[in-house]
């Protein structure tokens, strides 16, 4: 349950509020949808820093050290983002923040599994979900503007949460520095084709993802007309969904084949894009469950694949390296995103480009799948 908690409050609440805090936002530091969609970039490139820092440094430290430090990170960039007055400072935060998370999540699901060896797959479904607790607890957020004295008073209450949290798991999860697993352990690992494509299609996947929840809330007030606190109550439907989203998708990917269900989530999620573009009442509702079982059910089923064809050791570097493509695809989609907004004049620009990218990164994994699926066929056919 604490590993949860990191988990949803340093991967889910504190990277994903910026989101719906746009809008308050843009009324103070930030002017343009470009300049959010750069500062969401600053923040992915932060994820990007964390995830190449914790591949490094997993080899040397205990997982558990890693998620410490990345709910420090947290900590760090949630008091600075309480403290902003100028875009500088909201992107060092965000920078912080993103570090921090990936941090946290380059180590939960190993941790997860040496705490529930008996069912890997599903205390991996169980972290991935947990994401959604964190999400749903930021769709709030928008709300508690006024009541609180303004953003930056949330940014401030999040910081504190994060900190509670880190201080908890300081003291019940004991602080020896075990060294996790010599780097030379995983050295027999080589990426495979159906690695190399899972990592592309995901990564086009966390293109859309990082875009669409930065500019969900705003396209939704600015696009179609939705009040913050419509478009925020459909926001929340996303974090909602995630919990029970890794749970369902690892579920089912058991018994209809990992890649069934991978490819079938991916193909959902770049679907949503287009229908969030709508903005139309109930098509965004389905959109908005669509995208939070995505996010937690590929996560799940993406580990637990790891899971089964690799050791522990080498699903750790096969996951930690999948993390730094995915970094770079969070953090050029914000930016993309922006900029063709400003240039087209229509929010819901983005989420048009963010569905077609998702479906241009699908392509290579389904033609890997389906030659896999021929060549198994094959003595078959022929034995006929």
């Amino acid at each position: 349950m604490l590993l949860a908690a990191c988990t949803a409050l340093a991967q889910g609440l504190a990277r994903y509020s910026f989101g719906p805090l746009l809008l308050p936002m843009r009324e103070d530091v930030i002017r343009s949808y470009a300049i959010g969609g750069l500062l969401a970039t600053v923040h992915m490139a932060g994820y990007l820093v964390g995830a190449v820092a914790g591949v490094r440094a997993s080899a040397r430290v205990a997982p558990l050290w890693l998620i410490r430090t990345g709910m420090a990170g947290s900590v760090a960039g949630l008091a600075v983002l309480s403290f902003s007055t100028g875009s500088a400072m909201v992107g060092a935060g965000l920078f912080l923040t993103g570090m921090g998370g990936a941090l946290v999540w380059l180590a939960a699901p190993a941790v997860a599994v040496q705490v529930y060896p008996c069912d890997p797959g599903r205390a991996i479904a169980i972290i991935a979900s947990s994401m959604g607790i964190g999400i749903t607890l930021g769709s709030v957020v928008p709300a508690l503007v006024p009541a609180v004295g303004g953003w930056r008073a949330v940014w401030g209450i999040e910081a504190v949460s994060v900190l509670v949290v880190l201080c908890v798991s300081l003291l019940l999860l004991g602080s020896r520095p075990q060294v996790s697993a010599r780097a030379e352990e995983s050295g027999g690992w080589r990426p495979d084709r159906r690695w190399i494509w899972t990592v592309v299609a995901f990564a086009a996947f966390s293109f859309g993802i990082g875009t669409g929840m930065t500019f969900f809330v705003a396209a939704l007030r600015d696009g179609a007309g939705w009040t913050v606190r419509r478009a925020g109550a459909t926001y929340s439907m996303i974090g909602v969904a995630m919990i029970a989203g890794g749970v369902i998708a690892e579920r089912l990917s058991r018994s209809l084949g990992r890649m069934p269900v991978l490819v079938a989530q991916f193909v959902l999620a770049a679907a949503s894009m287009f229908m969030v573009a709508t903005g139309m009442g109930p098509v965004v509702s389905v959109a908005a469950v669509i995208i939070g079982t995505t996010m937690s059910g590929t996560a799940a089923v993406v580990s637990a694949d790891l899971h089964d064809r690799y050791s522990p050791q080498q699903m750790a570097a096969a996951f930690g390296l999948m993390l730094i493509p995915l970094g770079i695809g969070q953090m050029l989609g914000p930016t993309a995103g922006g900029w063709a907004v400003d240039l087209a004049g229509d929010p819901f620009t983005a989420f048009m480009l963010c569905g077609a990218v998702m479906g241009a990164g699908l392509l290579p994994l389904v033609i890997h799948g389906c030659r896999r699926t021929r060549r198994a066929q094959t003595p078959l056919i022929t034995g006929r």
